[in-house]
């Protein structure tokens, strides 16, 4: 017993390294305080007595969210009762909670002296011990080592955030970005977006963060509301009710997504028109209720989906969620379960009350092998199989030829009634958003397919080829000009990390959308962003 509990308590504090970032600094005195108890753990008195451990069981402690039959009660009161740990001060034990570098050097030092109290008659099985402590000091070593190289937008930070200006050219080689059908270049425009977030830890159970996006609001000399559309506010807090594990709330208040509209300049010329439909997302007003509940992952919430000019709620939503990870069975691999349903009203207070649909979402993920990981989703709602559902498959191939080539296969199918308008339901977002964070959408009620792919090749250290792909095909797999969603998108170029934290991309990117008067466009993308 007193080898098992050696060894968890050191697993546990390499998952407390992991979890819980500080600076180089502190990591390096913890390996220090390391190495500091390594001698005192392995000299041939670590271990008691079974006298010694007897003695020690007559403490008498209890923990309000550590009940009897909870699966490691025995452990942990194993380590009360060898003085290692007494909770905290208003008697929880906290076993979710993330362990720090102090914490882990104390319960360490603890255990050493606990341990180092009497002898051990064996001395094979002492040795055998002192092996065991080696090997995972060794690796404890491998995770500080770790820890050093971990990047440092990893690390967590009070204030982050980034910043991009880029510039753009269209009509490059298309040449009809204008509602006249002018084939000249356009151009150049300049846009800029700032993204920041402020971090506040404000108790170990409590956390704040206040975010400002400008978005596209400086595009074209404009402006946002600040209240409205450019902040937004999440906070997150753990509530220890005598469970299992504690309840996290989380509550956000904020605009929602925002779509971007391209507007044309002066001469009718739409510049940067594949930027057009870009969608920002944002969080809504919501609260959230999530904890893990005899093995699944259960959430229950509500958010106000769409809120009027006088604050009323117009759409309502209440979310359940339910997650379960499923072992590997014969051939099957490994995989996560997660089922959603989301009831959504319109206008409740109206008389009669406006339209109301129930979306029931399944999506799995699972990894085929180390470098193929594929997920699969499946969902529907109001309306008539098949044309009220949606199924979507992904295949992710990370790096499969040792070659820095990462690939990302996107395919879904939206039937024509799985959406309602825009102005009923928000529910755009169910359909999802493509590879160029543009609504997928239903194709104006007459469903749409949409495949999409993006690629990321290393080519030096600091220098990575990008590649992007997105087909949008009418509900019958066509594309022709009768169907107002067909579209064909690419997009190619370089990123280069030219400076920590400094990204230069140039992006090329062309369009072609069969019907309307747009017809073929491009525009290319030089943009300069900076992480903090």
């Amino acid at each position: 017993m007193r080898k098992i509990l050696l060894i968890l308590l050191m697993v546990f504090g390499m998952a407390g390294y992991c979890f819980s970032l500080a600076t180089p600094e502190a990591i390096v005195a913890t390996e220090e305080a390391v190495n500091a108890i390594v001698p005192v753990i392995i000299t041939p008195e670590a271990a008691p007595t079974p006298e010694a451990v007897k003695e020690v069981r007559t403490i008498q402690l209890k923990f309000r969210d550590v009940p009897d039959d909870h699966w490691a009660a025995s452990s942990v009161y194993d380590l009360v009762n060898m003085n290692v740990t007494q909770g905290y001060p208003d008697g929880t034990f906290r076993g979710n909670n993330n362990i720090t570098r102090y914490e882990t050097a104390m319960f360490l030092s603890k255990l050493a002296n606990a341990v180092g109290k009497s002898g051990d008659a064996s001395e094979v099985a002492l040795e055998k011990l002192k092996d065991d402590i080696r090997a995972e000091i060794r690796n404890l070593r491998a995770d500080i080592a770790e820890l050093k190289r971990m990047p440092e937008e990893q690390q967590e930070k009070p204030i982050s955030g980034s910043y991009s200006t880029s510039m753009m050219f269209g009509n490059l080689v298309a040449g009809n970005t204008s509602v006249e059908g002018q084939t000249a270049p356009v151009g150049p425009i300049v846009r800029y977006r700032l993204k920041t977030t402020f971090s506040k830890t404000i108790s170990e159970s409590t956390k704040l963060r206040v975010n400002i996006d400008t978005m596209d609001s400086g595009f074209g000399g404009g402006s946002s509301d600040l209240s409205t559309r450019i902040l937004d506010v999440a906070g997150d807090l753990q509530l220890y009710m005598g469970l299992e594990n504690p309840v996290n709330v989380n509550v956000t208040s904020g605009p929602g997504p925002i779509v971007h509209t391209e507007e044309a300049d002066a001469n009718g010329n739409y510049i940067a028109w594949p930027e057009n439909g870009v969608v920002y997302q944002r969080p809504w007003n919501s609260i959230m209720f999530s904890s893990k509940i005899w093995g699944m992952d259960i959430g229950l919430g509500y958010i106000a989906r769409k809120i009027s000019t006088f604050g009323e709620v117009d759409v309502n939503q209440i979310k359940t969620v339910i997650g379960y990870n499923f072992p590997g069975i014969y051939f099957l691999p490994a995989f996560k379960l997660n089922t959603n349903i989301d009831y959504l009203s319109s206008s409740p207070q109206a008389k009669p009350p406006g339209p109301s649909d129930t979306k029931f979402t399944f999506d799995t993920f699972y990894m085929l092998s180390q470098k193929l990981r594929m997920g699969m989703l499946y969902s529907f709602g109001h309306g008539d199989a098949p044309h009220n559902s949606m199924a979507g498959m992904d295949f992710d191939l990370l790096d499969m030829w040792d070659s820095g080539t990462m690939i990302s296969f996107k395919y879904k199918k939206v039937g024509t009634q799985y959406l309602y308008e825009n102005a009923t339901l928000s529910e755009d977002l169910f359909a999802g958003l493509d590879v160029f964070n543009r609504y997928i959408g239903n194709g104006s009620g007459s469903g749409v397919v949409d495949i999409g792919t993006e690629l990321t090749q290393v080519i030096a250290d600091n220098v990575k080829l990008i590649g992007k792909v997105d087909w949008r095909l009418a509900g019958d797999n066509s594309y022709s000009s009768d169907f107002p969603e067909c579209a064909l998108m690419l997009e190619g170029g370089v990123a280069w990390n030219i400076a920590t934290d400094t990204m230069l991309d140039a992006l090329y990117c062309v369009e072609s959308i069969p019907s309307g008067n747009i017809g073929s466009t491009d525009l290319l993308k030089i943009s300069l962003s900076y992480k903090f």
